[in-house]
């Protein structure tokens, strides 16, 4: 049976059932929020594209990357990037900014809210995940990304909830 409830109703049923506080952004299909993670506050933007039946979160790094080091902060993407299943990080060398975006497809109308959260979840964690790594790198450029990638110090310890706040 095809669920003719609007997707944007479900990512706000998603958000509420895990008591994530949201803010809608006024005209478009777009939530925003902010989730307290291990390393860092972590923004993240879930859009809704209703006649797709898709959803794509982004989560966004905490600072931006400088100049002087976004070729070593692309090849350290790059890397992590191939060891992904699902989801991939982005850089933007306009402005900077680091993202981590995930997208879903629903298919017959299923819209489960376990599948939304689940999305979102994995967007808090990879861009917490790869927080403190380029952090390294932009306090040392030139050292080597596979041995830092290869490091497991900086990996936060793994945990079942985030909270979310609003700015």
């Amino acid at each position: 049976m095809q669920n003719t409830e609007p997707l944007l109703i479900k990512v706000k049923e998603s958000f509420d059932s895990a008591k994530w506080q949201f803010r809608e952004v006024p005209g478009k299909k777009v939530i925003e929020s902010e989730f307290e993670a291990h390393h860092a506050k972590v923004p993240l933007h879930v859009q809704v594209f209703e006649e797709l039946e898709t959803i794509s979160v982004v989560s966004k790094l905490s600072f931006k990357v400088d100049s002087a080091t976004q070729a070593p902060i692309h090849e350290a993407l790059m890397r992590t990037n191939i060891t992904l299943s699902i989801g991939n990080f982005e850089a933007n060398p306009e402005n900077g900014e680091v993202y981590f975006r995930i997208t879903n497809v629903f298919s017959d109308g299923q819209r489960d809210v376990e599948v939304i959260t689940s999305l979102v979840r994995t967007a808090i964690v990879e861009m917490d995940r790869i927080t403190p790594y380029l952090a390294e790198i932009m306090r040392n450029p030139n050292q080597s990304i596979s041995d830092l990638l290869a490091r497991k110090d900086l990996l936060p310890e793994i945990k079942s909830d985030f909270d979310s706040e609003k700015k």
